[in-house]
């Protein structure tokens, strides 16, 4: 058993401890900045050298090879949703510690089996809990999320994710001075596919379609005590109709598509007042692109009917398309004989949510793998993988990045 991984995992769910068993360690907090630096000691202790970078990133690099330019990356994030786990991202990153640290030693005993560099990587918001959206700092290294951009994201109370980043001392200056050549994430599966087969890894071979659309509804704000019913134009009303909506379109279609509404804003939020603004975040989520734009039409066509007796209006303000990416093969087919190699079971899998490997291999060739989550929770305090499915993970992760830095061509 890897007891280091176990109180690694123990030591970082300090920070952020929400009292239950989770964690809420929202990017760019005072918790976020307690792990970042506790990941900063950690990276210095093994010996490898810290970089960060202008989003935040910040990478922990292992020269193996310091005269030719190419690398491996491997990692994951800290931060978490609101009602985070200990695993989801925290695992990614501190098993990849840890992997890079026993291939690092080993390339020191074995002189020249090395080709490329190895470094680890904590990506900078890969949720969009507190600034929208997610898997930011892997999107700005991938370069399709401009800087400028990134750094203007505005949380709730205005502060943007540029200030945020500032005030914790993690705006970094220092880029990654290796240019990547493939990138590996180690992942719980926040589903329950692994969990309910029985089986140690999943390797992800692409991820579902998803359209998420933000709608806001317009009313009239009124007193909502003497104003008539009828002359009320509520668009918290409004919006509970649509939400019902989102919910009867993905059960009519019969497709096994997912679908939410999983965040709600209201103005002027007063007990006393009839809301005049509305926002709300659907999404949809199915393995055909196709098929997750059609229920998007359809919910906007079933709705806008469903609004017109109430007197509100609605309008789109994002209407986000994902296509259903797929990830490097070739990354896929070494994930598999490794595990074959280790005698670990395999199911080779598409991942529903998103994660930062999705947004590198539009960089460089990316690969995912899984462990199991009991019950498929995440985004929960009741998330949860055991030890030794955890251990396997690592192992298989190791010997992944091993024959990845020595690999001819």
């Amino acid at each position: 058993m890897s007891q280091e991984l176990h109180d690694l995992i123990a030591a970082f769910a300090r920070h952020g401890d929400s009292g239950d068993g989770g964690v809420k360690r929202l990017a760019a907090s005072s918790e976020d900045r307690a792990a970042r630096d506790l990941l900063a000691t950690e990276i210095r202790r093994r010996g490898l050298t810290l970089h960060v970078d202008a989003i935040g990133n910040m990478f922990g690099a292992a020269a193996l090879v310091p005269a030719l330019p190419e690398a491996v990356i491997v990692g994951s994030h800290l931060d978490s949703q609101p009602t985070g786990g200990r695993y989801d991202g925290a695992y990614g990153v501190l098993a990849g510690l840890l992997a890079v640290e026993a291939v690092a030693a080993r390339a020191t005993d074995r002189p020249g089996a090395a080709r490329r560099n190895l470094v680890l990587a904590n990506w900078t918001k890969g949720e969009g809990a507190r600034f929208q959206a997610s898997l930011t700092g892997s999107s700005v290294y991938a370069g399709t999320f401009p800087l400028e951009t990134a750094l203007a994201l505005a949380d709730a109370d205005g502060t943007t994710l540029g200030e945020a980043l500032t005030a914790i001392g993690y705006r970094g200056v220092s880029d990654l001075p290796f240019e990547p050549v493939s990138y590996v994430e180690l992942h719980v599966e926040q589903g329950m596919r692994l969990d309910e087969t029985g089986t140690d890894i999943g390797v992800v071979t692409g991820a579902w379609a998803a359209r998420k659309l933000s709608l806001v509804f317009r009313g009239e704000p009124s007193h909502t005590g003497p104003t008539p019913m009828a002359r009320r134009r509520d668009a918290l009303r409004a919006a509970a109709r649509a939400i019902d909506l989102v919910y009867d379109e993905v059960e009519a279609s019969g497709t096994g598509a997912h679908a939410s509404a999983a965040r709600i804003t209201t103005f002027p939020n007063s007990p006393n007042v009839v809301p005049s603004c509305v926002q709300v975040w659907f999404e949809f989520r199915h393995k055909e692109k196709a098929v997750a734009i059609a229920l998007g039409d359809g919910f906007l066509t079933r709705t806008k009917a469903a609004l017109l007796p109430l007197g509100v209006s609605v309008e789109i303000a994002v209407d986000e398309r994902r296509g259903a990416a797929m990830l490097d093969a070739d990354g896929v087919a070494l994930a598999l004989a490794v595990a074959r190699d280790l005698g670990l079971s395999t199911l080779a899998i598409k991942t529903v949510a998103g994660h930062d490997a999705l947004a590198l291999q539009k960089r460089v060739p990316a690969s995912l793998i899984f462990v199991p989550s009991r019950e498929g929770l995440s985004h929960s305090p009741k998330e949860f993988t055991d030890e030794i499915a955890l251990d396997k993970g690592l192992d298989l992760l190791t010997e992944t990045l091993w024959r990845m830095v020595t690999a001819i061509g």
